[in-house]
């Protein structure tokens, strides 16, 4: 729902429900969104307040999520660039994240939001927790969780992490450069565990750079202390865009000129 407040257009959001555990996570939500404060790549909370019993947050408003942007985009002359630059903005958020001692557990396409001028947010906090003092979360799996974006410890254990995280962002990944595919679409999650335990992967998207496949491949380690993290990762796509812009002629002057 979107409503204007002082000339500004704004997302309005409730809970999915007004059961008492889809308020906690709705509550939880807010509560990541204020100790964040800002972030240019997280959504950005303007407010809250409760409408009876019932909670109630407003944020800024978006123009449309990242699936069903990258559904539309096929033929984007500049799609490899395009995609390294929200990349590069994804990573940073959850690396942001991550130094709170926070676990996202939802990092998918349709999680975040597309922005006027290029700009990508990550949202949708409900699944957010605090990881403990080993950097781990343990989940009852009560809770409906995105399985097919999920990492083999979390499935098999209810295991999360920081390096959970980072295993969805190869799927967001592999969605990208699918044009907003669904990861393992024929496979039920019995099949899809049988899969992923024989070590088997998703394959490579047709266009999809070998850098961007090798580190998705990077992020589906069976052993998540191989993974690489938030800051490990931004930091490789900060190099591949450097390159593609010194392809294109493009290199700020600092780089140019800086003295050894």
């Amino acid at each position: 729902m979107t409503t204007n407040i002082l000339n500004r257009n704004v997302a309005v959001k409730i809970p999915n429900s007004f059961k008492d555990v889809e308020i906690k996570k709705f509550v939880q939500q807010i509560e990541a969104l204020i100790l964040f404060k800002y972030h240019p790549n997280i959504l950005t909370i303007i407010g809250w307040t409760l409408y009876g019993d019932i909670p109630v947050l407003i944020t800024e408003l978006a123009e449309t999520n990242l699936l069903n942007y990258v559904q539309t985009i096929s033929n984007h002359q500049n799609f490899k660039k395009f995609s390294l630059q929200v990349l590069w903005q994804i990573s940073n958020a959850l690396a942001y994240v991550a130094s709170h001692k926070m676990i996202h557990r939802d990092v998918a396409c349709r999680n975040i939001l597309c922005m006027e001028g290029g700009v990508v947010k990550l949202a949708d906090f409900d699944l957010c927790c605090f990881c403990d003092k080993n950097g781990i979360f343990k989940d009852t799996m009560n809770n409906k969780l995105p399985i097919k974006w999920l990492s083999i410890e979390a499935l098999t254990n209810g295991i999360f992490s920081e390096k959970s995280d980072v295993w969805a962002f190869g799927i967001l990944c592999y969605e990208i450069f699918s044009f907003g595919s669904i990861p393992y679409d024929s496979m039920s999650p019995i099949e899809m565990m049988q899969f992923l335990e024989l070590d088997k992967r998703l394959e490579k998207p047709d266009g999809t750079p070998d850098y961007i496949y090798d580190l998705m491949i990077k992020c589906w380690d069976k052993e998540s202390k191989y993974r690489p993290n938030f800051i490990q990762i931004n930091k490789k796509i900060t190099s591949k865009l450097e390159n593609e812009t010194f392809k294109y002629g493009y290199l700020t002057l600092k780089k140019i000129f800086v003295k050894p």
